[in-house]
């Protein structure tokens, strides 16, 4: 039977959790400005946002982990000879990915339509920017084909991934046959190969949106990162348990550097050295140490079992959805009204209760509905029945 990994749902969870906490601290013009030139006992709050501790609320961190920990679930059916039909598969995704997020656009629209008075101007350029165009058909058939290239920040700014997520898995079970059969002899420069192509590409081709098909190869070499430490999650489970606690307390410091990089060497003149694309390798290497730490240490496993954070890892895909669309219209609706940190109190409580509701009766249906429709329906067997025989079932 395949091996469920609890624990990952939970990290999953915290890393939507960050993304959240993200988009709710750049409401506020101190955390949004670029500060990086002051130090810390000049400007406290740089605490939070040029070091380490700004892995907690680090989004696009965060996003590196989602694709790691999705290439991961979605290769352990391929290991155990559990996967099934591609066509099954992907009915799945849809149903699992594609119907929570129109479930989640329609809501964004009519929200927007029923808050939006006039744009906003007191808060964060990034703030001020949205939601300040009406719906056209356009942009929702757009949104509507969703693994194309196009805005995404017009009614819900976070589901670019999503279309990256959903365009990559369609495409992932066919890079599974090279790594399933090859391992890291396949994976390792299917992953680097992918990454230096799209970085190429980026170089001669234009791309308008982050939804750019060029973009997708980079991300996809994640998956397959994810699909590797999958592959070989024992040798690295075994490989951890021989490090005695200072070896494990210097490696998870240096993760946490690796992951929070960029805020660390912010503002930097070396750092300008470092391109996006190769940083996002610095960000993978952390988050794949904090993956391996979440299988092996006996700590963090009773940890991430905890009620709560298992509950985070269950709503984390509907909390990601929805605490764009809660924050913001609580900022139209409210605005003026009230002071702009008590609204985003108000709507960090009110995106778990949605994110609660959207899980059960629109996520949990979706996922019902992908089972329904690639289940394999047996027909029914009538006992057999015979003079001094009965029919038995093992």
């Amino acid at each position: 039977m395949q091996q469920r990994y609890d624990q990952l749902d939970s990290l999953r969870g915290l890393a939507a959790l960050a993304v959240m906490i993200g988009h709710f601290f750049l409401v506020f013009m101190p955390m949004a400005q670029n500060t990086s030139s002051m130090g810390f006992l000049e400007y406290p709050l740089n605490v939070l946002k040029y070091s380490p501790l700004h892995a907690f609320w680090g989004g696009h961190e965060a996003v590196i982990m989602f694709f790691l920990l999705s290439g991961f679930v979605l290769s352990l059916p391929f290991y155990s000879n559990k996967q099934q039909s591609y066509v099954k598969y992907v009915v799945k995704r849809i149903c699992r990915i594609y119907l929570p997020f129109v479930a989640a656009l329609l809501i964004a629209i009519l929200f927007r339509e029923a808050v939006f008075m006039h744009k906003l101007t007191d808060l964060t350029p990034y703030f001020n920017s949205l939601w300040t165009r009406s719906p056209d058909f356009a942009s929702i058939g757009d949104h509507l084909r969703f693994i194309t290239n196009y805005n995404t920040t017009k009614y819900n700014p976070i589901i670019w991934t999503l279309v990256h997520e959903m365009r990559i898995s369609l495409l992932f079970p066919f890079a599974m046959i090279l790594v399933a059969k090859w391992g890291w002899k396949a994976g390792v420069p299917l992953a680097i190969g992918l990454s230096l192509l799209s970085s190429y590409l980026l170089g001669v081709i234009e791309t308008r949106y982050t939804t750019n098909y060029v973009i997708s190869l980079h991300y996809a070499s994640f998956f397959v990162v994810g699909a590797l430490l999958a592959q070989y999650r024992e040798n690295l489970k075994q490989l951890y348990s021989r490090f005695n606690g200072w070896l494990i307390a210097v490696l998870m410091i240096a993760a946490l550097f690796s992951y929070s990089y960029k805020w660390v060497i912010y503002g930097k003149s070396f750092a300008k050295h470092i391109t996006e694309l190769r940083g996002d390798w610095l960000i993978a290497i952390g988050a794949s140490v904090f993956i391996v730490a979440a299988m092996s240490s006996a700590r963090a496993l009773k940890l991430l079992h905890q009620k709560p954070l298992l509950f985070l890892g269950k709503i984390s895909y509907s909390l990601y959805l929805y605490h764009m669309i809660i924050l913001l219209t609580l900022l139209h609706r409210l605005n003026g009204t009230m002071d702009t940190a008590f609204i985003a109190i108000i709507a960090f409580v009110v995106s778990f209760g949605a994110a609660a509701a959207s899980y059960y009766y629109v996520e949990l249906p979706s996922i019902r509905l992908g089972r329904l429709l690639t289940s394999s329906r047996k027909p029914k067997q009538t006992p057999l029945s015979a003079k001094g025989k009965t029919s038995a079932s093992m």
